[in-house]
C-alpha cells in the first residue's frame, strides 16, 4: 500500500512539473562583448504589460511565463528587435541579431515573416487624404491586402498563416480605430474626431479571425468596428436585453463571436452597466457554447448578484441640489416630468473630458426626447471649474459638488470612480444607476427607443 502511495505521490510531482514547464517559454540568444544588456519583453494591452526585464550577457536562456498564445515585443539593450513576436506555452524562441532572419526555434517562420510584414516597406500611403474618410480607410486596407498576399505565398502551414493574418487584421483595426478609442480614454490630449459616415464601409463584410486576439488589446478597437455599424444602421439594436447579441451577430467566426460577447459582458460587470444585465446574460447562452464560456457566464451572474447597483434602481434623488456657476442652487426635483441624464465628472479626469463632446452630440440627437441633461462636477476648485467651462464653451445645466465623493448623493450612489452617468425617471428616481457612456452609440439607440 505504501508503495502505491509513493508512486502516486511522485506521479503528481511529475505532472505538476510538466504543467509548469508547459506554461514557460524559453528565450535564448547570445550577447556579444562582455557587458550585460537589458532584455525586455512586454505585451501591449491598455498600457504596456512588462513580462520580463532582466540583464543578460554572453549565452543566455531565460524563462518567460506564458499561459496563452500572444504577441509580445522584444528588445535588447534598448533597441527593439521586434514588436510582433509570437510566443506560446512551451515555445523556445531563439534570437540571433547577426542573421537577416533574426528568429529561430519554435515559430521561427511566423516571427521572421512578421518582422518583414511590419517593416517600413508596408506603410500606408495616406498623403493628402482626409483622416477618417473612406479614402483614408481604403489606403489602410490596401496595405493589409499587400500583407495578406505575402502571407499566402509564404510557405507557412495553414495554422501559421492564420496567426500572421490575425496580427495583420489587428493592425488594420488599430490603424482604423485607435485614435477614436484614444479620444474616449484620453480626452484632454486627443479631441473627439469627426468620422465620415462611410469610413468603415470597406470593412463591413470582413471575415475576422480569432487569432487577431493574440495581438495586444484587441477588444476596444474591434468594438469600434461594431460601433461604426451601429451608427450607420448596419447593426440594428433591438433592446437592452439583446444589444450585445445584436452586435455579436455581425461577427462571422463563431469562436470570435463568443470571445467578443464574453469580453463585452465582463466590461459591463466591471463598469456597473447592470440594468437588465441578468437578461443579457441569459440570452448570451444562444451564442456562448463552450464549457469555459458557460463557466464565465455563471461567474458574471455571481458578480451581478453581489453588485450594489441593482438595489439603487428606484432610489429617490429628487431632493438633492447643487449650486450652478452663478451660485444658485438647482435641485434635481426641478426636472420632474422628464428623464434626467446626470454626468458626474471633473476637469482633471481624462475620460470625463472626452465624454463632453460625445454628450453634446447625443443631446443634439435626442433633442426631441423628454430628457434633461445635468452635469455635476466633482472639482474642489470652483474657479478652475468655471475657467474650464468657459474654455470648452460648456452650456446647459452645469452644477458643482465641491464635497466630491463625500457628498451624501455620491455615497448613496457608491460613486467610487468617474465618469459616471446616472439616469433618473420623471419622478426623480434612479432609472439606470450606472449608464453606458455617451461615446457608446448603443446608448443613443437604446434611449431613442425607450424615451418616447
Amino acid at each position: 500500500m505504501r508503495k502505491i502511495w509513493m508512486i502516486l505521490y511522485f506521479s503528481c510531482i511529475c505532472w505538476s512539473l510538466a504543467r509548469a514547464q508547459d506554461s514557460l517559454a524559453i528565450v535564448s540568444g547570445r550577447v556579444e562583448g562582455g557587458n550585460p544588456v537589458m532584455l525586455v519583453i512586454q505585451r501591449q494591452l491598455v498600457m504596456s504589460q512588462q513580462l520580463m526585464k532582466v540583464k543578460v550577457r554572453g549565452e543566455y536562456h531565460e524563462s518567460l511565463t506564458v499561459k496563452e498564445p500572444m504577441i509580445v515585443s522584444l528588445s535588447l539593450d534598448r533597441q527593439t528587435v521586434s514588436n510582433t513576436v509570437f510566443v506560446t506555452p512551451g515555445a523556445r524562441i531563439e534570437v540571433d541579431l547577426s542573421r537577416e532572419d533574426k528568429f529561430g526555434g519554435t515559430h521561427a517562420g511566423i516571427n521572421n515573416l512578421l518582422v518583414r510584414l511590419f517593416s517600413d516597406e508596408y506603410k500606408p500611403n495616406t498623403s493628402g487624404l482626409k483622416e477618417f474618410s473612406r479614402e483614408y480607410a481604403e489606403a489602410l486596407l490596401c496595405v493589409y491586402q499587400e500583407r495578406v498576399e505575402q502571407i499566402e505565398t509564404s510557405g507557412l502551414l495553414p495554422e501559421e498563416k492564420r496567426v500572421v493574418k490575425g496580427v495583420a487584421q489587428f493592425q488594420l483595426l488599430r490603424d482604423m480605430y485607435v485614435m477614436i478609442d484614444f479620444s474616449k480614454a484620453f480626452g484632454k490630449a486627443f479631441a473627439a474626431p469627426g468620422v465620415d459616415p462611410d469610413y468603415s464601409d470597406s470593412l463591413l463584410d470582413f471575415d475576422w479571425l480569432p487569432e487577431l486576439t493574440f495581438a495586444g488589446e484587441w477588444f476596444s478597437v474591434f468594438q469600434e468596428w461594431l460601433f461604426a455599424q451601429v451608427q450607420t444602421g448596419e447593426i440594428e439594436i433591438g433592446s437592452r436585453k439583446t444589444y450585445l447579441n445584436d452586435m455579436a451577430a455581425a461577427i462571422k467566426s463563431e469562436k470570435l463571436r463568443e470571445m467578443y460577447l464574453l469580453r463585452a459582458l465582463e466590461r459591463e460587470v466591471l463598469r456597473g452597466n447592470v440594468k437588465d444585465l441578468g437578461k443579457r446574460l441569459k440570452i448570451a447562452t444562444r451564442i456562448v457554447k463552450s464549457k469555459d464560456g458557460k463557466e464565465q457566464l455563471r461567474a458574471y451572474a455571481d458578480q451581478l448578484a453581489e453588485s450594489v447597483y441593482p438595489a439603487m434602481e428606484g432610489v429617490d434623488l429628487s431632493d438633492y441640489g447643487f449650486p450652478n456657476e452663478k451660485g444658485d442652487t438647482v435641485y434635481l426635483s426641478d426636472f420632474k416630468g422628464k428623464y434626467v441624464f446626470i454626468d458626474l465628472w471633473s476637469t482633471g479626469c481624462n475620460p470625463c473630458v472626452a465624454e463632453i463632446t460625445y454628450a453634446k452630440r447625443l443631446e443634439q440627437r435626442l433633442a426631441s426626447s423628454p430628457l434633461a441633461w445635468v452635469s455635476i462636477s466633482l472639482d474642489s476648485n470652483a474657479d478652475a471649474w468655471k475657467n474650464f467651462m468657459k474654455q470648452k464653451k460648456m452650456t446647459g445645466v452645469q452644477l458643482l459638488c465641491t464635497r466630491s465623493r463625500k457628498h451624501p448623493l455620491m455615497q448613496c450612489m457608491a460613486v467610487n470612480g468617474i465618469p459616471r452617468f446616472i439616469i433618473l425617471d420623471p419622478d426623480g428616481k434612479v432609472w439606470d444607476a450606472s449608464s453606458r457612456r455617451p461615446s457608446d452609440p448603443v446608448l443613443g439607440e437604446l434611449l431613442r427607443k425607450e424615451l418616447k
